[in-house]
């Protein structure tokens, strides 16, 4: 059996944060203007042409000249009418220019605006960003590969259902060799983001590591075959629910301590935002703000795309003995697909 390797490398080179990490609404409200990183080029995705401050000069210089003072402001855009959709999946795909989506439905369509996009020739494989969701979506599905030290060793698939004020993420690991792993969490979910009460992971039909949170007692519960106790933490998170909580709240992580379990241990992490960097899908590349959980040797490490509603495409664990990463190679937003990994390129026999 052959495995496929990718080049992997596990600090990657990092970049000042730009802007900070916005939130998502759980409702049909108007949204504030996004003030995420970087977003003002349009797509999100960079064909490595240049970087993202650079291409944004270049767009002022070629801007078209503005409307006259008595043409409106473009509003701001509920989900309902902004969010690529269906529509995204089946469209031709040209190159994309989400702004026009804000401009008012009875002014004639401006001249589109200069952004850097893939070029003609692989933009029909990208689908249209989600950058201006105006609101976190109620169902996701999420594709990953599994990888330890750049060797695929699986595939993943991670499902995110909200109902009113209750989630459910329901992870599941399909590795090349040996038992399928499958690891849930659910809870209750408002704006000020996800507060959960049971973790549990399996291994084939045999169940593993657990968490019960008691809000009402105070009392986090978890452990593998043998049940432990800790005092529950304002704030306390399992790994999985952890991705989306920062996707969902998006602003920055602060200095305080994070209590997360992943079933097996109790950690007290220190989250920090610790730069953007670009994800490399093989053709072209999604911009990411990298969030770090970090005690001693243990890592959990997100990578959010706030051109996609701040949703984690690579998510990394490691400890002293290993190290694994999912890389995100497809995202759906209720049932539509927004983006997919392009096939590998591959170069010809001379």
């Amino acid at each position: 059996m052959s495995f496929e390797q990718v080049e992997m490398p596990e600090q990657p080179k990092l970049r000042k944060l730009s802007a900070r990490l916005e939130g998502m609404a759980l409702t049909d409200t108007v949204a504030p203007p996004r003030a995420a990183v970087s977003l003002q080029s349009g797509s999100g995705i960079n064909n490595g042409e240049a970087s993202a401050p650079s291409r944004q000069r270049r767009a002022r210089k070629k801007r078209p000249p503005a409307v006259t003072a008595a043409a409106p402001a473009a509003p701001s855009v509920p989900a309902a009418s902004s969010a690529p959709a269906a529509a995204s999946a089946s469209a031709p795909q040209a190159a994309p220019v989400v702004a026009q989506a804000s401009a008012p439905a009875a002014a004639k369509p401006a001249e589109p605006p200069v952004a850097a996009t893939a070029p003609p020739d692989k933009a029909e494989q990208w689908l249209l960003p989600a950058q201006h969701l105006a609101r976190f979506p109620d169902r996701a599905r999420l594709e990953y590969g599994l990888y330890s030290r750049g060797l695929l060793l699986g595939h993943g698939e991670m499902n995110w259902q909200r109902d009113q004020e209750q989630y459910r993420i329901v992870t599941t690991v399909r590795p090349l060799l040996g038992p399928r792993l499958r690891y849930e969490a659910s809870g209750r979910v408002d704006k000020h983001g996800l507060q959960p009460r049971s973790f549990t992971a399996t291994r084939g039909d045999e169940a593993r590591e657990s968490a019960r949170f008691d809000w009402a007692a105070g009392v986090l519960e978890y452990g593998n075959q043998e049940t432990r106790q800790e005092p529950l933490h304002s704030g306390a998170q399992d790994w999985l629910s952890l991705g989306f909580e920062l996707a969902l709240r998006g602003e920055q992580p602060g200095s305080g301590a994070r209590q997360v379990t992943n079933g097996k241990k109790v950690y007290s992490f220190l989250l920090k935002a610790d730069g953007e960097t670009d994800f490399d899908t093989g053709s072209g590349n999604i911009r990411a703000v990298v969030i770090r959980a970090r005690k001693d040797n243990d890592l959990i490490e997100f990578w959010l795309a706030p051109d996609f509603a701040n949703i984690p495409v690579r998510i990394t664990l490691a400890d002293n003995d290993k190290r694994f990463e999912l890389r995100a190679t497809l995202i759906e937003f209720n049932g539509a697909t927004v983006w997919k990994q392009p096939p590998p390129t591959r170069q010809r026999q001379p």
